[in-house]
């Protein structure tokens, strides 16, 4: 029996009429209502009004959008599909430039456009199947138009559409509507006939099976906020949010947010993470609208998050690919108090050029510099981007590991050409050579740059080839082209990951940290993504200790960083600054805080010693084990030998050390680039 109501619910078989007479002879209980209401049941119990949620202005702009995005119209026979194929291979997607009054109006115009796209096989089917088009031939024209107002129609169950409060309606698109209306019969005995011939419970099962998926991950998909630091701190906006009756808690890996509850990222340290049901409720806050949070998926935060951790004080950054600004915005703010320039590339028009300035200005980004050229076209050598220390690759790709592409296009200003593949549930292989293509000379030309010390390169994408292997050939390229040039000293090379890495997220996903690469897989509580980080060794001996010491402080060793900590009993947040470190020599060695394990303790036995001492400088006479392998993280892949390391100190220090014999020495893998082999 509850299947039968279950099918009520989505365009049942029999309708309504037939679930009430069924419900009438098998003794299925009503539906439920108020014991108080004294009314008898009705009809009207079984035929509730479904409400309409888009207005004649989100039906013209999505008309437009699925007139761009729509998918090939099916040929019967085979070699006019083919040649349907080719001519549409092609064809270069033209997407309309569009004006929405709001961020309401947006989001709603691409839902809907999107929700077409997915079901467009099945909306032709209707049509042809009652010939609406002939009837009406004055529609032909119109064709996003008359699918969009369908896919709503259907939706609502064929019911007249009552129009929203204050709506002003367009004489054109209520003639559709009033056209669908007369043969609503008819459709929706065809979208019974099509339910049948698949054996379809609900309309959403007549979708592929990796469409529904994804849309099941999306729907459960925990909405992320990272905090401005440019005009608030991270504990400002906790207390603002626990005010507003929201409830801040641990991390915990195992449970799914709900409700009010929210808490701090673990991989990204200003992210905070709300409930999916929250979505709207956070996207309209007021702490968003002045600036002070910005809604963005946790996906993208790892980007600016790596940049942080290898940049040295007063070094410049390049962004290849501005879209929005928000990852400008970001990077702006997480290294406020070190970088220099934020250089972005990128920018597609001066409308564009206006709308990312306009983002910057609203965020207080005030050292980012935006570059009408591409990144490709630019020399490395240029004399604007000599201090350039660090680059962040944000890749143009298929976008697989995406599972809610609307929010995507309304929060990061992505191209609206991705619901065209994501609404199958398919990669388009046609492009996915190009976009590799571009990738890879994007990489190249960033490792090129001559002072450059870092580069990191994320992507959505779940597919390999567009992440391993276009980073490992890129790089695999260039060191073959320095080894030509005898220039062994700059080769670079694969670096761990570079942000905290917790233990449950090696448990529950040993692909995580996999061959040095940072990889999320597309689940209910993350964005499928990948984020890899290359790096080389400074040509400059003073330069590198520069950075060394630079990279050091960034991290909090050298200096006091705030650290949000929850306290279990009160949930109550502290932010206490990190006691800074004694002062002592400079040295080539520099420990660092680790992002995947702990600080690790070595004993080391000197003659004649005999003093234990937490932080003491090295003695010229220690030989210290150290491990080879890259320098930068924790995750360093290890070589199965030791080598020895001879560490040199000051004459008063070698003194202060021949009196002891023992010394134990926090030694961690450090952020000093790749140490050159003997």
């Amino acid at each position: 029996m509850p299947p039968i109501l279950e099918l009520d619910r989505s365009h049942g078989l029999y309708g309504v009429a037939a679930v009430s007479r069924h419900a009438s002879t098998s003794g299925i209980s009503p539906p439920k209502r108020n014991m108080d209401e004294k009314r008898p049941y009705s009809f009207h119990d079984f035929n509730r009004k479904e409400p309409c949620r888009y207005s004649h202005q989100v039906f013209l702009l999505a008309g437009k959008i699925f007139d761009a995005l729509k998918h090939p119209v099916k040929e019967d026979n085979p070699y006019l599909r083919k040649k349907q194929e080719e001519l549409d291979k092609n064809k270069m997607v033209q997407v309309p430039k569009l004006d929405f009054p709001d961020g309401k109006t947006k989001r709603l115009t691409f839902e809907l456009s999107f929700a077409t796209l997915k079901y467009q096989n099945l909306l032709e089917d209707l049509l042809d199947d009652c010939a609406v088009m002939s009837q009406f031939p004055e529609f032909r024209e119109d064709f996003g138009l008359v699918m969009v107002i369908l896919n709503d129609f259907q939706n609502r169950k064929f019911q007249q559409r009552t129009p929203l409060p204050g709506e002003t309606l367009d004489p054109h698109v209520t003639e559709i509507e009033q056209a669908l209306y007369s043969v609503k019969t008819k459709l929706n005995a065809s979208l019974a006939r099509n339910r049948i011939k698949y054996n379809a419970l609900s309309i959403e099962s007549l979708l592929p099976a990796a469409v529904q998926e994804q849309s099941e991950v999306g729907s459960h998909l925990p909405v992320f906020v990272w905090v401005n630091l440019l005009k608030t701190s991270l504990q400002s906006v906790v207390e603002h949010f626990k005010e507003d009756g929201f409830h801040f808690r641990s991390f915990d890996a195992d449970e799914q947010i709900v409700g009010n509850q929210f808490w701090a990222d673990v991989h990204c340290s200003n992210v905070l993470t709300f409930a999916a049901e929250k979505r709207q409720e956070i996207s309209q806050h007021p702490l968003v609208e002045c600036g002070h949070i910005v809604v963005q998926d946790k996906s993208s935060c790892l980007g600016p998050h790596s940049i942080k951790a290898v940049v040295s004080e007063g070094d410049d950054i390049a962004v290849t690919n501005v879209t929005s600004g928000l990852t400008l915005a970001h990077v702006s703010s997480l290294t406020q108090e070190t970088c220099g320039t934020i250089y972005g590339f990128g920018v597609q028009s001066d409308d564009h050029l206006a709308q990312v300035k306009e983002t910057l200005k609203q965020l207080g980004a005030n050292n980012v510099k935006l570059i009408m050229e591409e990144f490709s076209s630019v020399a490395p050598d240029d004399v604007r981007f000599r201090n350039v220390k660090a680059i962040l690759v944000t890749a143009k790709c298929s976008k697989s590991g995406i599972s809610n592409p609307v929010d995507f296009i309304v929060n990061e200003g992505e191209d609206m050409s991705i619901l065209k593949n994501l609404s199958v549930g398919e990669t388009d292989i046609s492009r996915m050579g190009e976009m590799m293509a571009n990738n890879g000379a994007a990489l190249r030309h960033a490792m090129r740059f001559p002072r450059v010390q870092a580069v990191v390169y994320t992507t959505h994408s779940i597919v390999s080839r567009e992440n391993d292997d276009v980073i490992t050939r890129a790089i695999h390229a260039i060191n073959t082209i320095n080894q030509q040039n005898n220039n062994r000293k700059c080769q670079f090379r694969i670096i761990p990951p570079v942000i905290p890495i917790v233990e449950k997220d090696l448990e529950s996903s040993p692909r995580t940290v996999r061959d040095r690469f940072l990889k999320f897989e597309k689940t209910p509580k993350m964005t499928g993504c990948f984020c890899a980080v290359v790096g080389r060794e400074a040509e400059d001996k003073q330069e590198a200790a520069k950075d060394v010491l630079a990279r050091a402080r960034a991290m909090g060793i050298l200096g006091g960083e705030e650290k949000m900590d929850v306290d279990d009993d009160n949930n109550k947040p502290n932010c206490k600054p990190r006691k800074k470190s004694p002062k002592r020599a400079k040295s080539s060695f520099v420990a660092r805080k680790s992002g995947l394990s702990p600080q690790r303790k070595a004993t080391v036995s000197l003659p004649n010693a005999h003093v234990t001492k937490q932080h003491q400088s090295h003695s010229p006479a220690v030989k210290v084990p150290k491990k080879s392998g890259v320098a930068f993280g924790s995750g360093v892949a290890l070589k199965e030998k030791k080598r020895e390391s001879v560490v040199s100190t000051s004459k008063s220090t070698q003194a202060a050390t021949a009196k002891t014999k023992t010394m134990e020495l926090h030694i961690v893998n450090h952020p000093k680039p790749f140490s050159k082999k003997k």
